[in-house]
């Protein structure tokens, strides 16, 4: 684990949505890899900002940076939320998680993925949900070695 180097996981606050902000750009770029439909439009950062500024402090949501010597180097976006539907239950999700390229391969993801299950699991979540795109072959697998299967799948028609 990213050996000599000064770790540390935190809860982003409002004052920290310009480094947020900074890396999702960077987290959105990549995943265009794998999806053609994401296109940055017009004002999309002042929204995300406010998606984000909603979320902050939120019982149920939860934003975590991760600090690499000093610098932001990710993130990781995680909540939960009760579905009483067939049978009560809570059902946990991560929604993204981000490394920065220069801080991968280190462990740090895992920290950050280890952190959000603990969290969710002490908050009585019986149940974790989180998409990965079906040609991300390395996130996949990243996922599954944390116990995470194939569960469904979701198809798409791009009509334009």
């Amino acid at each position: 684990m990213a050996p000599g180097k000064n770790i540390e996981i935190f809860d982003f606050k409002r004052s920290d949505l310009g480094e947020l902000s900074s890396l999702t750009h960077s987290y959105f770029t990549e995943l265009r890899d794998y999806d053609d439909a994401i296109e940055f439009a017009e004002g999309w950062e002042a929204y995300y900002r406010r998606l984000m500024e909603s979320g902050i402090g939120s019982p149920h949501f939860f934003i975590r940076g991760l600090r690499v010597d000093g610098e932001t180097a990710g993130f990781i976006m995680f909540g939960y939320r009760d579905e009483p539907m067939w049978q009560k239950r809570r059902r946990g999700y991560l929604s993204n998680i981000y490394v920065a390229p220069s801080h991968r391969r280190e462990g740090l993801g895992s920290l950050m993925v280890e952190g959000a299950l603990q969290t969710l699991k002490q908050s009585d979540v019986e149940v974790v949900d989180l998409d990965v795109y079906v040609t991300n072959r390395a996130g996949r697998r990243f996922w599954e070695t944390f116990g995470f299967s194939p569960f469904k799948e979701r198809l798409r028609l791009n009509m334009a």
